[in-house]
């Protein structure tokens, strides 16, 4: 089960609401490259697609992490979601939402996403707070073999979905900083390009030391 950036806890949430409680929220149909904002808290549920909610500052992107079916989200004037591929996207006002809430079962799916989101964003607040532009590659980097967990020729196999330039803006570093860092990891034999998108972790332990979990 997902539980990392690129794809939150799925909760199976929307086969715990029922019609009447489904009617409540707005469905919109969104293709690709639609946005969403708010003035207010949303919360949000992605019934099929996918997004990803981020947030700028000064021009700059920095994404929080992607959305996917069954995904909850909660959306503030500070954040933006795009969507990746055509989707279909459950939104309520966070303060009508108390009916709902009155359901157990989807008291307690809101409550596990919520605590996914918390400690997923602890974990982005502790990494740009400790760790410098190879230690955030690195963490990115083992948290994805962790949830891919493949292995090739004895080694951890990661598949990259994206490019240098997203990967940039999820961890908080400007497109030539990710690159030099991500360069040094490859030319050390830390890790081995195979393809532009897949790649060997040959040193687990080294590329461990650069994060803040060694701290």
């Amino acid at each position: 089960m997902k539980k990392s950036r690129l794809g939150l806890l799925q909760t199976q949430i929307l086969e715990i609401l029922n019609k009447s409680e489904l009617d409540k929220f707005e469905l919109e149909n969104l293709p690709k490259a639609s946005t969403i904002y708010t003035d207010d808290i949303k919360i949000v549920i992605l019934k099929s697609g996918l997004a990803k909610l981020s947030f700028f500052e000064e021009g700059e992107e920095f994404i929080l992490y992607h959305l996917q079916n069954d995904n909850i989200a909660v959306l503030d004037e500070n954040c933006v979601i795009e969507i990746l591929e055509d989707s279909k996207i459950y939104l309520i006002d966070a303060e009508k939402s108390a009916e709902i809430l009155g359901n157990a079962s989807f008291a307690r799916a809101f409550y596990k996403a919520l605590l996914n989101v918390i400690t997923l964003q602890n974990q982005i607040i502790k990494s740009i707070l400790f760790e410098d532009a190879k230690g955030r590659i690195a963490n990115f980097l083992i948290e994805l073999a962790n949830e891919q967990d493949l292995k090739q020729n004895g080694y951890h196999y990661v598949f990259l979905p994206f490019s240098l330039k997203v990967l940039s803006s999820f961890v908080g570093l400007k497109r030539q900083s990710a690159s030099t860092a991500f360069n040094e990891l490859i030319k050390d034999d830390i890790i081995r390009k195979i393809t532009p998108h897949e790649f060997l972790i040959i040193d687990y332990q080294k590329l461990q030391s650069y994060t803040s979990s060694n701290i």
